[in-house]
């Protein structure tokens, strides 16, 4: 932050990973609620791009929801999903950046929700949850800065490191399965998030 080099967040990244979580054997196991909601996450947004019926058993039927505004969308998917207990702020800030990244600001239509469409909300879901849980941890670091604009730089540049691992391992394992649900993309996404930390162990102290 003091001096605005990626080299230096990189380096911290390092030293997060590998001292201040416990490496990647403890690190991706803090998120079992993330990946839990994951999980339901894509069954949901599945259903919703299909038949409807599973979405429906949660309160969520595609009648309701088709033309709402995005933002109406995200709070009853929230609402439904998002556990209660410490983890559920987070969550459902991921699950509205994750829906607006991918599907902007229009109303929403269920028939938008493909294969693709759908495995990249979950890559951005997860992305956004590790990216939540940085910042508020070490979020104090970010009163290092310069200058006020270096605060959503490092941001960004957090953000992104995080994506292009996630968005690699993560959507390449959804892409690759046949007949995905809520136990494979969990487990996905654990995988996932263990990459990340290994990738992050390996940068330089």
């Amino acid at each position: 932050m003091k001096g605005g080099d990626s080299a230096d967040l990189r380096r911290s990244l390092g030293h997060y990973a590998r001292t201040s979580t416990g490496g990647s054997a403890v690190g991706p196991r803090r998120y079992g609620a993330v990946y839990s909601t994951g999980g339901e996450l894509f069954e949901v947004l599945s259903s919703l791009g299909g038949d409807g019926r599973e979405a429906e058993s949660r309160g969520l039927s595609k009648a309701s929801l088709t033309g709402q505004p995005l933002d109406v969308v995200c709070q009853r998917l929230a609402e439904a999903l998002a556990p209660d207990n410490a983890d559920a702020d987070r969550i459902r800030v991921a699950i509205d950046e994750a829906m607006l990244e991918v599907l902007g600001e229009e109303e929403f239509d269920p028939t938008r929700l493909d294969d693709e469409t759908v495995h990249r909300i979950i890559a951005e879901y997860l992305s956004q949850s590790v990216f939540q849980d940085i910042v508020e941890e070490v979020g104090g670091s970010w009163a290092n800065s310069p200058d006020e604009k270096r605060s959503p730089e490092a941001e960004n540049q957090l953000l992104e490191l995080i994506r292009v691992v996630v968005e690699k391992r993560l959507g390449s394992s959804m892409a690759g399965s046949d007949n995905l649900n809520n136990d494979a993309v969990q487990r996905f996404m654990r995988d996932a998030v263990t990459e990340v930390w290994k990738e992050w162990e390996s940068f330089d102290e």
